[in-house]
């Protein structure tokens, strides 16, 4: 089984990492050997990253792949990053959103914490 570490970073980047292979990240949205990748929605920083549960079909997942991930961003975006594939919006707000939390017994549900001291809870159909 493949282990795997995941962090964000500024421009839109979100890396993974093989943890028995640590030596080179894969990429799976932002900028890549000084090139911007199609399939970053944000331009500013990743403030967290959670595997999404929700989005992945781990029946016809390769066990290569790194899971779906979903991120939030200072420039108000919350999307799922799919190692290869273009990133999805779900939430796009004109402030930052800190952060975020996958509801672990019902994963459509995820609630926001907003820039202004609010929130905002997305039920994903």
């Amino acid at each position: 089984m493949l282990v795997y570490m995941k962090a964000g970073g500024s421009s839109g980047t979100v890396f993974a990492w093989d943890l028995q292979w640590q030596q080179q990240p894969i990429v799976l949205s932002g900028l890549a050997a000084g090139e911007f990748q199609s399939h970053s929605l944000s331009e500013s920083e990743i403030w967290e990253v959670q595997y999404d549960s929700y989005s992945s079909n781990i029946g016809n997942m390769s066990t290569s792949r790194v899971l779906p991930v979903m991120i939030c961003s200072e420039d108000g975006i919350l999307a799922v990053v799919e190692q290869g594939e273009e990133a999805i919006a779900l939430v796009a707000e004109p402030c930052a959103i800190n952060n975020f939390d996958i509801d672990q017994q019902n994963p459509s549900d995820v609630i926001c914490s907003l820039e202004w001291e609010a929130i905002a809870v997305l039920m994903r159909a």
